[in-house]
């Protein structure tokens, strides 16, 4: 049986959820919404209970009812900024992307420098294609932010090339910033910067980003395979057979445990496949 691919709203969401200062479970949370629901019987104009409700149904993903809370809260007389972003937030989540991007611009008239609000001010004007505006906000995000995360620089690339999807120097570049940020040897970060290398044709780049992975990683025999592919779909087919010999000569290496593993012989499999394709 085939999975469905996960939709980019249900990642938003799983993110958010991820993200959230403390993740509860849902059954937990259904406790908290119901002894929530008691207090506010018990006081029914009070708009902080009202925020409280509402941020445990945002994070139980039932934002209809955060919505309603969010904004009884507001009547209420509740103008905290916080209850701003959170509705913003909602509405980003649900898909409003109208109502997000005038929620947030209203917080932003409160506090223009929240590096937080500005982040979601991204991704919403993303969202409606506003990329050039996007592009900025999210620029004061990656000076200003302090704790920077590897999906936050992925996130910014990805704005970018939406923008102008030849621009892979800026692409590269953020990559670049990213890396000395987060650490060198990012994972995420690499592999990315290798598909933008090879994407805008920059063959000898590629190829040394091909040599990073060797010799920073234990498993070589994964990435001599994969940048023998690469060399064969530029015609650079000695130096793909020498990468494969190299792939060859590394698996022999392996503990026995090693060679047997379904993986590895699946690419010995691919590794005879390729060197058949190439001296054929």
């Amino acid at each position: 049986m085939i999975s469905k691919p996960v939709t980019h709203r249900a990642l938003v969401i799983i993110t958010f959820l991820l993200l959230s200062v403390q993740v509860f479970s849902h059954g937990d949370l259904t406790k908290r919404i119901n002894q929530k629901t008691k207090e506010i019987v018990e006081n029914p104009n009070d708009f902080k209970l009202y925020y409280e409700r509402g941020f445990l149904y945002q994070q139980h993903v039932e934002f209809n009812k955060a919505m309603e809370d969010y904004l009884r809260s507001t009547s209420l007389g509740n103008t905290d900024k916080v209850l701003m972003y959170r509705i913003a937030e909602v509405n980003y989540l649900s898909e409003d992307y109208k109502n997000a991007l005038s929620s947030i611009t209203a917080y932003l008239e409160v506090d223009s420098i929240n590096v937080k609000a500005k982040k979601l001010e991204a991704q919403i004007l993303f969202k409606i294609e506003a990329y050039k505006e996007s592009i900025a906000a999210y620029h004061y995000v990656m000076k200003t932010m302090v704790d920077i995360r590897p999906e936050d620089i992925l996130e910014y690339t990805s704005i970018i090339l939406a923008e102008n999807n030849k621009n892979f120097s800026k692409a590269i570049d953020v990559i670049d910033f990213g890396l000395t940020k987060v650490g060198e040897n990012t994972l995420s970060l690499q592999v990315k910067k290798l598909e933008y290398l090879k994407d805008s044709g920059q063959v000898e780049k590629t190829i040394e980003q091909y040599n990073y992975f060797i010799l920073e990683y234990q498993r070589k025999e994964f990435w001599y395979y994969q940048k023998a592919a690469y060399l064969v779909s530029i015609n650079k087919s000695k130096d793909a057979n020498i990468s494969l010999k190299l792939a060859t000569a590394t698996i022999e290496k392996l503990d026995a445990k090693f060679k047997n593993m379904d993986s590895i012989l699946e690419l010995k499999q691919q590794i005879k496949s390729l060197e058949s394709t190439i001296n054929n």
